[in-house]
């Protein structure tokens, strides 16, 4: 089945070193593209969080934000950073007289800032809590995934109904085809006429215009290279491996042939039949942008 790239998970674990919380945001990427928001102290751990990620998480931008939150009997060190405070207010006062604004100064617009309170943060074994952190992260990527995976299903019945569509249309044209060789006979017996009225038959001539017909009239091979490429298309939404690049490749290929299909045909039905297609493809192109 395939999978979205848009995705929102959320995970926490209790220990004795405190509260761990993972939160994961994934939205579409032609690659894998992490970024980690992380505190200082457990900045070593982005890298083993990155490669655990990447082990479900194949596509997409991926977003993750990593906090702890001390134990409650846990004694934590905090602090009033007085200096900064006093250059925050002096700015503050500052860009209040330069602009004129009204508004009185108050003690939440300076305590916004980060540095304004000092947390002593607590240094840690990595290996020690690492398996707390690795619980977290795994249970935001499966409810990230979970997410994924209904918004793929949405896509997936997107997919199926266009494909319908679609092979309405090529049916359609495989129903006209003969007709269109008919009508393409039809011109071509009258040029030989033509040609043959003439005292002096120009053989070059005559060999030009029987390779122009069958070099024209003859769509078949589009139409078969067309279908099995959607097969292909449906076989890719099955599996659900690569889905997004492999999608990105056979609308291309579906593109090319009935472009081709509809130049060669040179019939009005076949064309707006044709140009049907190409927006019902166009639209699965939108869509499988956001395929994993």
């Amino acid at each position: 089945m395939i999978k979205s790239m848009t995705g929102f998970g959320k995970g926490e674990t209790k220990s004795k070193t405190g509260v761990f919380t993972v939160e994961i945001r994934t939205v579409n990427h032609r690659y894998f593209d992490f970024s980690a928001k992380i505190p200082n102290n457990l900045i070593l751990l982005e890298d083993r969080i990155k490669e655990l990620l990447h082990k479900d998480i194949k596509r997409g931008k991926v977003n993750l934000f990593l906090s702890h939150r001390s134990p409650e009997n846990n004694n934590e060190s905090v602090a009033f950073n007085k200096q900064a405070a006093g250059r925050y207010h002096k700015i503050l006062t500052d860009i209040k007289k330069q602009l004129d604004i009204k508004e009185e100064i108050k003690l939440s617009h300076i305590l916004s800032f980060a540095d304004v309170i000092i947390h002593d943060e607590k240094s840690f074994d990595m290996d020690a809590i690492w398996p707390s952190v690795k619980e977290a992260v795994a249970m935001a990527a499966s409810d990230c995934n979970k997410m994924r995976e209904r918004e793929g299903g949405a896509l997936y019945k997107d997919f199926f109904a266009r494909i319908a569509k679609i092979s309405g249309y090529i049916a359609a044209i495989s129903a006209l085809a003969p007709s269109v060789v008919a009508g393409y006979k039809r011109k071509l017996d009258s040029r030989i006429k033509d040609i043959i009225k003439n005292k002096n038959i120009d053989k070059a001539r005559l060999e030009t215009e029987l390779a122009l017909f069958a070099k024209q009239c003859d769509i078949s091979e589009e139409i078969t290279r067309f279908k099995s490429h959607l097969e292909g298309f449906r076989k890719v939404m099955e599996t659900g491996e690569e889905a997004g690049r492999k999608f990105d490749f056979i609308l291309q290929e579906l593109n090319r042939e009935i472009n081709t299909l509809g130049a060669k045909a040179n019939d009005i039905k076949i064309a707006r039949a044709a140009i049907n297609i190409k927006s019902e493809l166009e639209k699965m192109r939108e869509q499988a942008q956001n395929v994993e």
